[in-house]
């Protein structure tokens, strides 16, 4: 955490809250790319609200991934253990003290967040059923949709059950991820199990990144393709999010390996301060690191 800058945002129920300042960017860019889509090619003046309705839109998601994130922190609590900082980042983190951790703790923690956008998703979904109903509504999946409020609760609706999903995904840092290590934790200890899961998340996040990488390549006839207004085209959002999508892979990429390096790091120096039978740990991450090249050669 050191090396990352971030904004304080003060403590709630003794729970530190920071802001990553790479979400701030990130944000920033989206919106000036809608704000773009908005301006371009003679778009009627009312159009340039919807770059700032998605402006309020990416805000509300910040919350719901604090809401998310709270979500974890009580179940850490639950299971008895302390969380200490919350990090509003391109994915939220949640840190915790856990002296007497068990594998199945992780597993129950990590499923808590996105339960939490499932539930947020599954209040507003009238709100979608209500917009395609609606006729002389713009598309759903367009940034003029967002300017209604109807529109915009859709919008919200469908973004909290795509976070739910992707949460649930194996790629690292995602809950699945941590699912899967706790999963694999019961039966090949922690070392070992991280190595698996890291290797899983790597090949994830491997597929979603050659995949942003095709649809960025054929940007051009794409475009070609969404009509004379990118604000009411579905087309022109789904490649402003395929950047995300490219930048959560590499950022996926690097917690996996920073991940596998902290838990080789904790039992070759921490011994019995582990969470888990730390004497055991960092062999078990030598045995995982060999078995898995092992299986790997033809």
């Amino acid at each position: 955490m050191r090396w990352r800058p971030t904004i304080y945002l003060g403590r709630w129920a003794g729970v530190e809250l920071r802001l990553d300042l790479i979400l701030v960017v990130l944000i920033g860019l989206l919106f000036f790319t809608s704000l773009n889509d908005a301006t371009v090619r003679n778009a009627p003046p009312r159009e340039v609200w919807t770059a700032v309705a998605h402006l309020v839109l990416l805000i509300a998601m910040v919350l719901c991934m604090f809401l998310h994130e709270v979500g974890h922190a009580f179940m850490c609590k639950l299971r008895g253990h302390e969380p200490r900082m919350i990090l509003l980042s391109f994915v939220g983190l949640t840190f915790f003290k856990a002296s007497k951790a068990k594998p199945s703790d992780e597993f129950w923690i990590a499923l808590a967040g996105p339960m939490v956008n499932l539930l947020i998703a599954l209040a507003t979904a009238p709100f979608v059923v209500a917009h395609i109903a609606d006729r002389s509504a713009p598309p759903l999946l367009t940034q003029s949709a967002m300017a209604s409020l109807v529109g915009f609760m859709s919008w919200l609706c469908i973004l909290n059950f795509l976070i739910a999903l992707g949460n649930l995904t194996p790629g690292w840092p995602a809950d699945g991820a941590r699912a899967v290590r706790g999963w694999l934790a019961r039966k090949y200890g922690y070392g070992a199990g991280t190595v698996r899961a890291v290797a899983i998340s790597h090949g994830f996040w491997l597929v979603l990144a050659g995949i942003s990488v095709i649809l960025m390549t054929t940007t051009p006839f794409i475009k070609a393709l969404q009509g004379p207004t990118p604000t009411r085209s579905q087309t022109s959002m789904i490649l402003t999010y395929n950047v995300v999508f490219l930048v959560m892979a590499v950022l996926g990429l690097y917690y996996g390996h920073a991940e596998k390096r902290r838990v080789a790091r904790l039992g070759a120096e921490k011994g019995g301060r582990c969470s888990w039978p730390a004497a055991r740990v960092h062999a078990e991450v030598q045995r995982g690191t060999r078995a898995a090249s092992a299986s790997a050669r033809p």
